[in-house]
């Protein structure tokens, strides 16, 4: 009789422990990733999966993807494929590698995420998340880096007006962030004498066209963004003239006119 009841009490406390197992890890415990270090090459970021407790199937997986705080989130891409997603005002694309081509996301595998057909802007932070489509929607791993701060270059074009008084700086390309406050123009004669001092974008007015004879026509506020333009007299300031633009940090741009 002392027998059966050990026997009994030993079955019971199996039966219990198995069940106050699968109440705490649940009978479809979601999966663990561990995702690598980010890896900027090329200013775009791939993300390797380093781990992960099991092969998921993408169909139950949706990525998130934000920048500086504002984000938009979609279903996984094809294996090979890419989806596009707004992040922070920008156009980004997350690229799901496929190691293995086994059509289940898991280890060794990797995500990469980029610009639409251009690298990430730079200076910004990005995060990215994996979250499982469920009505709880939780997350199965994420990770967040800042791009690099990019080449401190700009791009400029230079023509005339079509009545020949201005030339006609426009601005293709530009570090971002950059503020008129901080940006300088100076320009120099043909002999390297200065004739217009470092005058900030900011400071280049109508109201002060008498004093510079040049002046900012900017779109964006505050900062510097493609397709800003600075009229320069071309009776003030001829051909063989030479413009520097630059900031704190150094020279962003330095080109003769004509």
């Amino acid at each position: 009789m002392v027998v059966v009841i050990v026997l009994v009490t030993v079955v019971l406390a199996a039966v219990l422990y198995f069940m106050v197992s699968g109440l705490l890890q649940g009978p479809n415990a979601p999966p663990i990733v561990s995702l690598g270090p980010v890896d900027q090459t090329g200013g775009n970021a791939t993300i390797a999966v380093f781990s992960s407790s099991r092969e998921i199937a993408p169909s139950t997986l949706q990525v998130r993807i934000a920048a500086n705080g504002s984000g938009s989130s979609t279903d996984m891409p094809a294996p090979g494929g890419s989806v596009v997603l707004i992040a922070g005002g920008y156009t980004v694309r997350v690229f799901w590698l496929d190691h293995d081509n086994d059509q289940l996301f898991g280890t060794g595998d990797a995500l990469r995420v980029t610009g639409d057909s251009a690298p990430l802007p730079s200076s910004t932070r990005f995060s990215l998340e994996l979250s499982l489509v469920t009505s709880s929607g939780s997350m199965v791993s994420g990770v967040t880096w800042t791009t690099g701060q990019g080449p401190r270059a700009m791009g400029v074009n230079i023509g005339r007006s079509t009545d020949g008084t201005n030339w006609i700086l426009t601005i293709m390309s530009t570090p971002s962030g950059l503020m008129t406050s901080a940006v300088g123009l100076t320009i120099t004669t043909s002999v390297g004498l200065t004739a217009l001092n470092s005058t900030a974008f900011a400071s280049l007015t109508s109201g002060s066209w008498s004093t510079n004879h040049a002046q900012f026509i900017g779109t964006g506020g505050g900062t510097i963004i493609v397709g800003d333009r600075l009229l320069i007299s071309t009776s003030t300031y001829p051909a063989g003239y030479a413009v520097e633009i630059a900031d704190t940090q150094g020279i962003l741009y330095a080109h003769a006119l004509g």
